[in-house]
């Protein structure tokens, strides 16, 4: 049987110890530093020559730039010093949103962050909520997207009034994956823009949501703005409560206070990207994945 290791980076400690504690395996964590001049130092602080595989564990939000290096660096430093076999966790995967060619003469950059990776001897590459499911397959990595709906379920389980959106029809899939678990009735956003004056508005798509409790439900928050104006027409269709999840809380320019001030109640988030509304715990799914990859 394989002998892994399991190494993570600082601030992903807490998702490395408990791997290698439900895994019966040996962690350590990355020294990391950054010279003057802004270059990044990575080492591992025990002899991996004696281990065949390698599971890396990175959180890379915020600075993803500089951590997508410190991985890349990790990564060339483990199949030089003899690793065969390397499992790449990127709880949150940056550039996963730039997935096809918006406008020309732009990179797909999922493609280009994939390929690295791929190319630096990744067997596996594991993240959780991905932006779009089907955007893996624009590359031959071999890769797996980890899903936290069921967590989300069960946390709303007792609500007897709740109703699930998604913010557009494109996230539309993941309001429809809770509510399998859940039982309870979804919809999506439709958008309206007026033709003479220019103005977007929002209603729930074929849904009455009045005297409902919604849960607008999302991969990632990085603004708040889409929430904050769907926040505020669905208090004008009167809905009684508004609160948003996702699974990545960017929370870019006080987008909670923001959120806060159009009358969202609620900020629920996991643990890939750590806030002060972390209450969904991934740990565990990603245990199972990496289980059944080293079994």
């Amino acid at each position: 049987m394989a002998k892994y290791l399991i190494a993570s980076f600082p601030w992903s400690s807490d998702v490395g110890n408990d791997v290698a504690n439900a895994l019966g395996l040996i962690h350590v964590t990355l020294e990391t530093k950054q010279f003057p001049d802004g270059e990044s130092y990575i080492r591992y602080p025990i002899d991996i020559t004696t281990y065949d595989g390698l599971i890396l564990i990175q959180r890379a939000y915020p600075e993803q730039n500089n951590r997508l290096i410190q991985v890349m660096l990790a990564m060339h430093a483990a199949h030089d010093l003899g690793i065969k076999s390397i499992h790449v966790v990127l709880p949150y995967l940056p550039y996963s949103r730039q997935d096809r060619r918006f406008r020309d003469g732009e990179p797909v950059s999922l493609q280009t962050i994939l390929s690295l990776l791929s190319s630096l001897g990744a067997s596996t590459i594991i993240t959780v909520d991905i932006h779009k499911p089907e955007a893996f397959r624009i590359n031959n990595a071999q890769c797996i997207n980890i899903e936290p709906f069921k967590l989300y379920a069960d946390r709303l389980r007792g609500i007897s009034n709740a109703v699930l959106l998604s913010p557009d029809i494109g996230s539309l899939w993941r309001v429809g994956k809770v509510s399998e678990y859940l039982g309870a009735p979804f919809s999506y956003l439709e958008k309206f823009r007026d033709r003479v004056t220019g103005e977007v508005t929002m209603k729930p798509k074929e849904l009455d949501v009045a005297g409902k409790e919604v849960f607008i439900i999302d991969d990632i928050i990085a603004t708040g703005g889409t929430i904050i104006e769907a926040t505020k027409i669905l208090k004008s269709l009167g809905v009684t409560r508004v609160h948003a999840i996702a699974t990545h809380c960017l929370l870019l320019n006080m987008a909670d206070s923001r959120m806060f001030e159009a009358g969202v109640s609620s900020i629920t988030c996991s643990n890939t990207i750590p806030t002060r509304y972390t209450e969904v715990n991934v740990n565990q799914l990603i245990i199972n994945v990496i289980r059944e990859l080293i079994k």
